[in-house]
């Protein structure tokens, strides 16, 4: 696992998305749905345990996260990067970490583990707040599901200007109806059909169990 701890929390209330589900945006404050999107992320958070899936670019290629959290204090997270020999592992439990990059685990060093377990910390135990608004889109159908949708208003980087090469990006939220729960955070540049540039997909699996793994002592190699 690796330090992407840190990704679902900066998906949790910080990505772009899908400008158009083809669905007009219903009068609803922009505050309000801000409001909607941070308790959704907020109940994910006090769940027994959840899951998320990530894909982002890069100069490599697609890299994918796979991350387990489980409450109060327990994380793995699994990374696979295009062209590496193997996946980057990471366990954090309280206030240990291991690390395994194919090699069997090692425990961390109490100044690397702290950076990963203050983000599992941050991520499972922090009440959410939402840092951008959002809008409504409504109920909206996605590969024949229906959630309830929220988007973040479109932004260019900031220092340049908006074109072909500063596109918009903007963020959609996709929240289960059934659940209250986040299903989807993709962030795509602010036009119609746009593919997802950065996308995760979170689950709520109940057989969710974080053990710490055989590992090396700190400090020690084999």
């Amino acid at each position: 696992m690796h330090r992407a701890a840190s990704l679902p929390r900066l998906f949790a209330l910080a990505l772009p998305a899908l400008a158009a589900c083809g669905v007009a945006a219903p009068a609803f404050a922009v505050e309000d749905c801000a409001k909607d999107v941070q308790a959704a992320f907020e109940k994910q958070r006090t769940q027994p345990a959840y899951h998320v899936h990530s894909k982002q670019p890069s100069v490599r290629g697609e890299i994918e996260t796979d991350t387990d959290f489980q409450r109060p204090d327990r994380m793995y997270n699994k990374v696979i990067v295009p062209g590496e020999p193997g996946a980057l592992e990471t366990v954090a439990i309280g206030r240990w970490a291991w690390a395994s990059h194919g090699g069997g685990y090692q425990e961390l060093q109490p100044q690397f583990a702290q950076a990963v377990t203050f983000d599992v910390e941050a991520t499972l135990n922090t009440p959410v707040k939402s840092a951008e608004p959002f809008s409504c889109l409504g109920k909206v159908t996605r590969a024949g599901r229906e959630y309830v949708a929220y988007r973040s208003e479109p932004r260019a980087s900031p220092g340049k200007p908006a074109g072909p090469d500063n596109p918009a990006l903007a963020r959609t939220v996709y929240v289960d109806p059934a659940t209250g729960l986040p299903a989807l955070n993709i962030v795509s540049e602010a036009v119609a059909d746009a593919p997802s540039l950065v996308s995760a997909a979170y689950s709520y699996p109940v057989d969710i169990n974080i053990e710490a793994p055989p590992a090396i002592p700190a400090g020690r190699t084999r």
